[in-house]
């Protein structure tokens, strides 16, 4: 049942370079993955909502795309940049991750870092979060820290590994602080707000991330056809998805010999399907041609990519 008033409620933007460890935060903080995860950077393209529930808050978290520098120059890349500078707008706060691992505070901010936060023009607080404090001395951290705070006014800083969840529950105490008195907008137990449709193409992805090879899993997207139940096997779930590429030789790569890595990704991505939804499972797959679809609107709009006004 939703409550009409909340001691905290409202949305925080989670942004940062790619690789920073935003999705491994928001997963560790709902406690189970809302957002896919690989080592490879721009892994999440769309805005993607966790939604942390207590007795007297709810934040809402949005893991955001990986903001790169705009000299990239495909329409994709722009989209994402886009979205993640929206959000972090029409945010009540604003998280912004350094994954300290990469920063060489002798030399001063990074150039990434730098960038955003050139082009951060928000009226909300915005925290500092230092991600993966466990792989580097804590003097490099406190400096990287000190470094950064000299180029903004931020609200706060944190040192944090996402991936350990070290320092994440006083980071979750603090943005749970600041944010004001409001309405629980979503049911307690829900921990996204992503569609099925959504979820299944993302894992989907994840697994190609994982298995092909580093340029491919950036030239393809995923989108989910059909989900229905088998017509003979009892609480079976049948789900069609479609695999695009933008060249032909993606899709021999994408399929391999003999079909072998498209069933292996199938077999990963069913795997993981079948926990998320437990039910067994059907997973069709199939690789389409769509020619340089990462470079069209209209193509970027049907594959269901946002595309945010300045």
């Amino acid at each position: 049942m939703l409550k009409e008033q909340l001691a905290h409620s409202g949305f925080v933007a989670v942004i940062g370079a790619p690789n920073t460890g935003k999705s491994t935060f928001i997963n560790t903080v709902i406690g189970k993955k809302v957002s896919i995860v690989s080592p490879k950077v721009q892994t999440t393209r769309n805005a993607i909502r966790g939604i942390y529930t207590t007795d007297d808050a709810q934040v809402i978290f949005t893991d955001t795309p990986g903001i790169t520098p705009d000299d990239l120059g495909k329409m994709l890349n722009d989209w994402m940049n886009r979205t993640a500078f929206s959000k972090a707008r029409e945010a009540d706060a604003v998280l912004l991750f350094v994954d300290v691992t990469t920063q060489h505070p002798e030399q001063g901010p990074g150039k990434e870092e730098i960038d955003i936060l050139c082009k951060l023009k928000v009226q909300c607080p915005v925290l500092l979060v230092a991600n993966k404090v466990d792989a580097v001395k804590k003097m490099r951290v406190d400096d990287t820290v000190a470094v950064l705070g000299k180029q903004y006014p931020f609200a706060g800083a944190h040192r944090i590994s996402a991936l350990s969840g070290a320092g994440v529950p006083e980071l979750l105490a603090a943005v749970t602080a600041i944010l004001p008195a409001g309405p629980q907008y979503f049911e307690a137990e829900e921990p996204s707000d992503q569609t099925d449709e959504f979820l299944i193409a993302e894992i989907v992805r994840e697994k190609m991330f994982h298995l092909l090879q580093r340029e491919l899993p950036y030239h393809s997207a995923v989108i989910v056809e059909r989900i229905y139940d088998h017509e003979t096997i009892a609480g079976m779930l049948v789900i069609n998805a479609t695999i695009n590429v933008a060249r032909k030789s993606q899709k021999a790569i994408v399929i391999g010999e003999k079909g072998r890595m498209l069933k292996q990704i199938g077999t990963q991505a069913r795997a993981e399907l079948e926990t998320l939804f437990g039910r067994k499972i059907h997973l069709l797959l199939h690789v389409r041609v769509e020619e340089n679809w990462f470079s069209s609107e209209r193509t970027l709009k049907k594959m269901g990519f946002e595309k945010s006004e300045e």
